[in-house]
């Protein structure tokens, strides 16, 4: 009896864990200039110098940060507090652990999340656009910056112009697959509907931080900038539109 019953548990295990292939890079240096060196300095507000014209840079803490956070670190896998293989991919200086700069294809966490072995292939996947987005920071030097223009506009009030997106960057990790975290999908329009107007005092509340438990806060990577939060709050107020 003992041997069926192990299996049945190594099955369940494997059923509920984040699995995916092993991503921890080799221990043969220090990709992209070190443990949380900055590649080529940290660029400012217009990347570095890269000879890459300003409305085509890709800007680590507003671009890329919030895919790792929302599609990697999310809650089970590459959080502090799961540290699953021991990687919280939550900062700049342990991102770069497993990327090299301007080699997209010699960077392990690049090349594990566009062969789709990172999420796991059961959790929600990053699109090609996002992808492709990591891919063009790594070359442009992966670089610490921040954009210093925002490309919030809190015009864009629609779930098709401007909302959906926002969901895809910070909240589809968690809230891409059905049933979604807290039985929330905001991936598909009707999901993201429902969870807006059947819920919409919770909300609001999580994307202003103030849920009376704060584990309902969202995302959990940190609050939005005010003008999400007012990008999301309109939308949610006149109705969810499409």
């Amino acid at each position: 009896m003992k041997r069926p019953l192990l299996i049945i548990g190594t099955l369940i295990f494997m059923l509920f864990a984040c699995t995916h292939d092993g991503i921890a890079p080799k221990s043969t240096g220090t990709p992209g200039g070190g443990t949380g060196g900055n590649t080529g300095g940290t660029g400012g507000s217009t990347g570095g110098g890269t000879g890459t014209p300003p409305s085509d840079i890709v800007c680590f803490q507003t671009d890329v940060l919030p895919l790792f956070q929302t599609y990697c670190a999310s809650a089970g896998c590459h959080d502090a507090a799961t540290q699953r293989e021991e990687l919280v991919l939550t900062s700049y200086a342990n991102i770069m652990r497993g990327i090299r700069s301007k080699n997209p294809n010699g960077s392990k966490y690049y090349t594990v999340i566009q062969e789709g072995s990172m999420p796991p292939r059961n959790k929600p996947q990053l699109s090609t656009a996002q992808v492709a987005t990591i891919g063009k920071w790594i070359n442009q030097g992966a670089l610490n910056n921040t954009c210093a223009v925002t490309t919030c506009d809190t015009t864009k009030t629609t779930y098709n112009n401007g909302i959906s997106l926002l969901f895809a960057t910070y909240c589809n990790g968690c809230h891409g697959i059905a049933p979604g975290s807290g039985n929330v999908v905001l991936s598909d329009y009707a999901s993201a509907k429902s969870a807006g107007t059947t819920m919409k005092a919770n909300f609001l509340n999580a994307i202003n931080f103030t849920s009376a438990n704060a584990a309902m806060n969202m995302p959990q990577s940190g609050k939005l900038s005010d003008c999400q939060v007012t990008q999301i709050t309109k939308w949610i107020n006149s109705g969810c539109p499409q």
